[in-house]
């Protein structure tokens, strides 16, 4: 399903564009910013309210979830995604973000029911997108999260005077030895032992 033939529902993608371009001016500064779940595919183009301020959306609705997993320079906010899907899909039609980025199309394609396939040229990318819509088993996640914490926590705890929620209760290992499989998933050796340094440095 090309860009062209999800736009042309209603109109061209260049006037579908210049619309979206002049939203601000077309509404009014007193009108109510859109919300998201209000709109079907039948919604004029013409009536959304982008201009949201921080009191429309304050962080914590527009990091929600997932998307506070990582501080992804440049992304979109996902209301502003949801609104486009819900105007130009519906539910088990596909969508391709072919620049996905941080995945905020893709979760929130997710969220709706819209089959969603991404790609980007970075790695990195790649695997934050695979992980934001990956399938868990929330109790295994919930332990393994849980463990991750623990081993920090004692690879970080280096004076005994150090004020901390939890009782030490044994020796601390460096960083780069934990043996957990998620720390060496996500760091490499080099990345540990440094992290290692820097922790011991900062609790000096």
């Amino acid at each position: 399903m090309s860009g062209a033939e999800v736009l042309g529902r209603d109109a061209s993608p260049i006037s579908s564009i210049a619309i979206i371009k002049n939203t601000q001016s077309t509404c009014s500064s007193e009108d109510l910013p859109t919300v998201p779940s209000d709109v079907t595919p039948d919604t004029p183009l013409e009536s959304l309210n982008l201009n949201w301020q921080e009191k429309d959306l304050p962080e914590r609705e527009r990091t929600k979830h997932v998307h506070r997993l990582h501080p992804y320079l440049g992304k979109f906010i996902p209301q502003l995604v949801e609104i486009f899907l819900r105007k130009y899909f519906t539910s088990g039609q596909i969508v391709l973000d072919p620049f996905c980025g941080s995945g905020t199309t893709l979760v929130q394609a997710n969220e709706l029911g819209i089959n969603a396939v991404g790609c980007d040229v970075s790695s990195f990318n790649v695997l934050l997108c695979r992980v934001k819509t990956a399938r868990y088993d929330l109790t295994r996640a919930r332990r393994e999260v849980l463990d991750i914490l623990e081993r920090v926590r004692l690879a970080t705890q280096l004076d005994a005077n150090q004020l901390t929620l939890w009782p030490v209760e044994s020796t601390l290992p460096e960083l780069s030895n934990v043996d957990n499989e998620y720390l060496r998933e996500w760091f490499a050796p080099q990345a540990l032992h440094e992290g290692s340094l820097i922790s011991r440095v900062a609790m000096m």
